[in-house]
């Protein structure tokens, strides 16, 4: 017979033990489990249940039974911490021919609970002697040593998966990627692939790859053509012996799944000249026996890919075991979205929703709202097989990462979809959702009044306001008279797509135009209701009904009701539903791994996010600028929960000194009440200033404070670089924006930056971290 002990995984434990290098163990009063001796506790393992187990052979077990569990340095040979508890006890076990199992819920050890510091910075960012002007992989191992010298214990990146997609800078953007398993070719060093054996070529890359390293900022079409020219002459060079050998065998084998549609997909879209597969000449639908058609036809060719992710899977690997030596997590990305030409699409179209964009409502940094240009997830389908897609894609992600950030949780409850044919987040609706009818509606005193509520209709008031001595040429262009002294846009401008497609086939991009532009866009937004995406006679309220002119337009009474209405739908209606289809999805996902799962939790946040991550135990993410409670303007890191991770700001805001400058009246108010500093706040950020900001957090309750290298090196008047306004790293209002950000200090010049490392390890160590 066999007696097991399960206890569920718990991060505040599970991230002790790991940081230690200590075991969970249990011992009791018998023979198999130690007879209660501090040198002989039986070691628990991680099972594929997300919990600890062990099992023993209970034959010859004496009742009652008791047992407590231990944690155990295996190094020392030593027990660190026996339950501060009562034994736990068992009188008699009726055994079954399976065996029993004890599964206990919650370990509990007087022991301080981890906390550890880290440090967020994209590879792209990374810069280093030998570097090729973009980030490695390699870099990590130097940022490593520095976050051990400093006392931290996590590095956390961006995505770090293929991009390309037009081989230009449109590829920066990390988050659009061409395969949720395909790394990023761009971050391989490629030093270690082999030297060139012409020695003009050598020359020639060793030259650029110089200038390259020099730039400010990233030159990324540079990168991109000299890197792409490198990887194919040594692949020609090289690539046929590492296909003999057996490590790529097994590699490929483990891997060739996905390995083999993202490596034909690669190479169709290079010969076609498009990563648009719905225009490609062949292979426009997927099909398996003609994949292995076009592979085998152009084994050469396809083998590049092979060449560059086995080599990819190697480095990072390789970095991942290296900080482990070093007692550091590195913490990887989830987007919640991947791009509509990307080979998951291509493979699978039907788990996802292609008539429409995933985005974001509008919030204080994106007034219009963000439109990502992902399509949505067909989540009835993806359920059918118990999320395989997202198991698959964590697993493979596992191999490089401890932890990771889930980019958008509130995806998973409820994700705010665009149709294809708008352009703004204003004009989308979420999904799923419970829609309102036309009677929900009227009990609000509103009349259904489809031309009004549906419809944007504008008076010609509205369009001298919107367009001034223009507003003639607008009228005659764009509109034409409905009823009621009304005007509406005419059939052929009846979305955002087809006004913004104008401007563009017609060549009209002077300043005066796109303002025109930009006021339609904005025109087109003033309705107070949305048609639901797929029940025609259901309705949502639009977002952000304040800014809404339609709105202003109706009686007070009206306006109390659609008011009340729209409270009712974003905050209360959908909180136990939106739980539900949580529940159903995030489970299976967080369990699929021992990564320590972590939520980006930000924006309108139902009530039930906060249940859902505490009961799956996924941290939360706490920002001072967007606090999550209503009607204050900083959050308090003093009072961040311990489940959670604490920053000053992520790559999508301003650094904390570009912040500073931003709005003066706001930064005094910051200065006063959070600083609690008396007078008037310094113009810039000043040193100490951020030095105290960043005490602020470190010695918060929160399992981590994990804070951008631009926000640590602000500390120190001599390191950090001189134009605050050059370090921010994305602006998502800007939809083409180029991620280009390079530290202005390379690895080894922080490593040796002893003044500056002694400062942060003691701001580490005074957090108790």
């Amino acid at each position: 017979m066999r007696l097991s002990f399960v206890v569920d995984y718990e991060p505040r434990w599970a991230e002790l033990l790991r940081m230690n290098n200590w075991k969970l163990g249990v011992l009791g009063n018998q023979r198999v489990l130690g007879n209660w001796s501090d040198e002989s506790p039986v070691l628990m393992l991680t099972d594929d249940f997300h919990s600890w187990k062990v099992s023993v052979d209970a034959q010859s077990f004496n009742y009652p039974l008791e047992y407590k569990y231990v944690i155990y340095d295996p190094q020392d040979e030593k027990i660190i911490a026996w339950e501060a508890r009562e034994n736990r006890f068992t009188a008699e076990i009726p055994f079954e021919d399976e065996g029993v199992m004890f599964k206990d819920e919650e370990l509990c050890f007087d022991l301080q609970m981890f906390r550890g510091a880290g440090v967020a910075v994209p590879v792209f960012s990374l810069r280093s002697k030998a570097g090729f002007g973009i980030g490695e992989f390699f870099d990590l191992k130097k940022m490593i040593d520095w976050a051990s010298q400093t006392g931290m214990r996590m590095i956390q990146t961006l995505p770090v998966n293929d991009t390309t997609h037009t081989f230009t800078s449109k590829d920066s953007y990390p988050y659009n990627s061409l395969s949720v398993f395909a790394l990023h070719p761009l971050y391989l060093n490629v030093d270690v692939l082999g030297d060139l054996k012409d020695k003009k070529q050598r020359l020639f890359y060793e030259k650029k790859k110089q200038e390259l390293n020099e730039a400010k900022k990233i030159d990324y079409e540079n990168v991109v053509k000299y890197k792409w020219e490198y990887f194919k002459l040594i692949y020609e060079q090289e690539g046929e012996a590492l296909f003999e050998s057996e490590e790529y065998k097994l590699f490929y084998e483990d891997n060739r799944l996905w390995l083999e549609p993202y490596a034909v997909f690669s190479f169709l879209r290079d010969n076609e000249k498009t990563a648009d597969f719905n225009k490609w000449s062949r292979l426009s639908t997927y099909d398996e026996d003609e994949l292995q058609v076009v592979l085998n036809d152009n084994v050469k060719e396809v083998g590049l890919y092979f060449f560059l992710q086995f080599h990819l899977y190697q480095q990072l690997v390789s970095v991942h075991e290296y900080a482990k030596e070093k007692r550091v997590m590195l913490k990887g990305d989830i987007p919640i979205g991947v791009s509509p030409t990307s080979v998951d699409v291509w493979c699978n179209p039907c788990l996802f929703n292609l008539d429409m964009q995933a985005g974001a409502p509008p919030d204080y940094f994106s007034l219009k709202g963000q439109n990502w240009g992902f399509p949505t997830y067909n989540w009835d389908l993806m359920a059918e097989d118990n999320f395989g897609w997202w198991l698959d894609r964590l697993q493979y992600m596992s191999n490089f990462f401890d932890a990771y950030r889930i980019d958008h949780i509130l995806g998973f409850f409820r994700i705010w979809q665009i149709p294809k044919d708008q352009l703004w987040g204003l004009l989308g609706q979420f999904y799923p959702a419970m829609s309102l009818k036309p009677e929900n509606i009227e009990s609000y005193g509103l009349d259904i009044d489809e031309d009004f509520l549906l419809m944007p209709v504008v008076t010609l008031n509205t369009l001298q306001r919107y367009f001034g001595a223009n507003y003639s040429e607008v009228n005659y262009l764009f509109f034409e008279e409905y009823k009621l002294g009304g005007y509406r846009f005419k059939s052929k401008y009846d979305s955002q797509q087809k006004i913004y497609d104008y401007f563009e086939k017609n060549n009209r991009t002077e300043d005066h135009d796109l303002k025109i532009r930009d006021k339609l866009l904005m025109l087109f937004c003033q309705v107070l209701f949305l048609r639901d995406c797929k029940h025609e006679d259901r309705y949502h309220p639009r977002i952000s009904y304040q800014s809404n002119d339609t709105y202003k337009q109706l009686s007070e009474d009206n306006q109390d009701g659609y008011r009340r209405l729209y409270e009712e739908f974003f905050y209360h209606r959908h909180n136990e539903y939106w739980k539900q289809h949580a529940m159903m999805k995030l489970p299976a996902l967080v369990n699929s791994t021992f990564m320590l799962a972590c939520g980006e939790d930000l924006g309108m946040i139902p009530a039930s996010v906060a249940e859902v991550m505490t009961e799956l135990k996924i941290l939360s993410l706490e920002i001072q600028r967007m606090p999550k409670e209503y009607g204050h303007e900083f959050g308090v890191p003093y009072f961040a929960p311990y489940m959670s991770v604490c920053t000053t700001s992520t790559h999508d805001m301003s650094p904390i000194r570009m912040w500073w400058e931003e709005d003066r009246a706001k930064t005094q108010r910051y200065f006063n009440h959070m600083l609690f500093e008396a007078g008037e706040a310094p113009i810039i950020c000043e040193p100490w200033i951020a030095e105290k900001i960043l005490i602020q957090h470190l010695q918060s309750p929160a399992m981590w404070v994990i804070l951008p290298i631009q926000d640590w090196l602000a500390v120190d008047a001599d390191l950090r670089y001189p134009d605050p306004y050059a370090e921010r790293i994305n602006i998502p209002d800007d939809p083409n924006h180029i991620w280009n950000y390079r530290m202005h200090l390379d690895v080894d010049e922080l490593l040796n930056a002893t003044d500056f490392n002694q400062k942060v390890c003691s701001m580490v160590d005074e957090g108790r971290r």
